[in-house]
């Protein structure tokens, strides 16, 4: 399995729900046209204490990820005209994205079926970090409340393929997606973490 992660900032005159609703309603559907499009959910970020500092200087409006079987069905995707599509949609509402092309390891499948609550950490660097993922990774399987856990080894990073939108210069050495039943869990496991990496409280939204 491969996936595409894209760190989104909205454009400068856009409000955030303007921004939310378009990426929900119009831009998402055109995604899941996606030849061989497996999985797609987009994490909207939203304001909560969990978020700290690092992750409010990033200016990170939204997550979206989606799942491949291989690289060669994700490039496929990547010159179709649904690409296109929705590459003509962007302008109308992103600022600045970049793509950070990732193998995923679940770690702890999540549980229940209630609405879910993301925790992203984005660790910087230039080049994937395994040894680094990994003792995050360690450190989130200790958080209270868990209800799942993801990491997501960086293969390849870079300006999205085929875009015409900015390129946002954000160096990713790899991802930690962990769950939480609901935002309530999610801050209280966080409210003594002292983790020095970029952390979001995001929304989930699964559309495949």
């Amino acid at each position: 399995m491969i996936t595409a992660v894209s760190l989104m900032r909205r454009r400068d005159d856009i409000s955030l729900a303007a921004f939310r609703r378009h990426w929900l309603d119009v831009h998402g559907p055109l995604v899941c046209g996606f030849p061989a499009l497996r999985r797609y959910v987009q994490h909207h970020v939203v304001a909560s204490p969990a978020m700290n500092t690092l992750a409010r200087d990033m200016r990170i409006d939204g997550f979206p990820i989606l799942w491949f079987d291989n690289d060669v069905d994700r490039m496929h995707a990547h010159v179709s005209p649904e690409m296109a599509a929705c590459n003509e949609d962007s302008r109308g509402f992103i600022g600045a994205v970049s793509r950070v092309i990732c193998e995923p390891h679940v770690v702890l499948p999540q549980t229940g079926t209630a609405a879910r609550m993301k925790l992203i950490v984005v660790l910087s660097g230039q080049s994937a970090d395994d040894a680094a993922l990994q003792r995050y990774a360690d450190r989130s399987r200790r958080l209270p409340c868990l209800a799942g856990l993801a990491l997501y080894r960086v293969l390849q990073q870079g300006p999205a393929p085929n875009s015409t939108i900015p390129h946002l210069p954000v160096s990713v050495a790899g991802i930690i997606e962990a769950t939480f039943a609901s935002l309530v869990d999610l801050e209280c496991a966080m409210a003594d973490d002292d983790m020095d990496a970029a952390h979001f409280a995001v929304e989930e939204h699964r559309l495949v």
